[in-house]
């Protein structure tokens, strides 16, 4: 079972475009989905709230659904919340999930820790500034794996374009020796005594001049092999995603 719930901070219009991120909210009890969408309506971004009522519904939803970030009850009726959270994390390692109990155990939110939640919140001490930080946490943790996915992209194009450019020297090397061997041999031959007659001389200043060409060409190719290219890097910044 599926339920939207759509929280514009200062405005009386409710547009998708308007939302800052997207969230899901997988709990069983109604007036725990109520209290933590209230809670988020009250926060200064904008978000676009989405909820299940158990977790076969919530893996069902994220086949077709993508959210920055899904708030998981750890007892549903269908199965308990780190089952459904091995599920989305195997689907998707980078969703950022944030395990909630009305069990402030503190085995459970080690358990949830290890298996791979951002953060773990106990009903009962749910306050608007406690559920901001969580979830701040969790959205600057995605960015940073932009950031990264980013920045090793760059990195994979940088290296590509530097094994280019030492194959094109490697094989400018490999041309130039036997072509600047083959130019001063045409050149002795031009020069050659006796004199060629007129059908030998045209095919061999033929022959001089195709080479030249050559030679020329492989120069452009060095010329691109000392081409510098751009770092991959830019407004570098360091990353901590602990």
């Amino acid at each position: 079972m599926y339920s939207s719930l759509f929280f514009i901070q200062d405005s009386g219009m409710t547009t998708a475009l308007s939302a800052d991120c997207t969230l899901l909210i997988v709990d069983d009890q109604e007036d725990h989905r109520l209290l933590l969408s209230h809670l988020l309506s009250m926060s200064s971004s904008n978000y676009l709230v989405e909820s299940c009522s158990d977790g076969n519904s919530a893996l069902e939803f994220l086949e077709t659904a993508e959210f920055d970030c899904i708030f998981l009850d750890y007892d549903l009726p269908d199965t308990n919340g780190i089952e459904i959270l091995r599920h989305i994390l195997l689907r998707n390692p980078d969703q950022g999930v944030i395990m909630v109990t009305a069990r402030g155990n503190e085995e459970l939110a080690v358990e949830a820790m290890k298996s791979g939640a951002a953060d773990y919140l106990v009903k009962g001490n749910l306050k608007r500034e406690t559920i901001d930080r969580a979830l701040m946490r969790v959205l600057e943790r995605k960015r940073l794996r932009e950031v990264i996915r980013d920045q090793e992209k760059r990195l994979m194009e940088a290296e590509r374009q530097r094994v280019m450019m030492q194959s094109i020297g490697a094989t400018c090397h490999h041309f130039s020796q036997p072509v600047t061997s083959l130019l001063g041999r045409l050149e002795i031959l031009l020069a050659s005594n006796p004199p060629l007659n007129e059908k030998q001389l045209a095919l061999l200043k033929d022959c001089l001049a195709c080479t030249q060409n050559m030679t020329e060409l492989l120069a452009q190719f060095q010329r691109v092999h000392n081409y510098r290219t751009v770092p991959y890097t830019s407004n570098t910044e360091i990353l901590d995603i602990t």
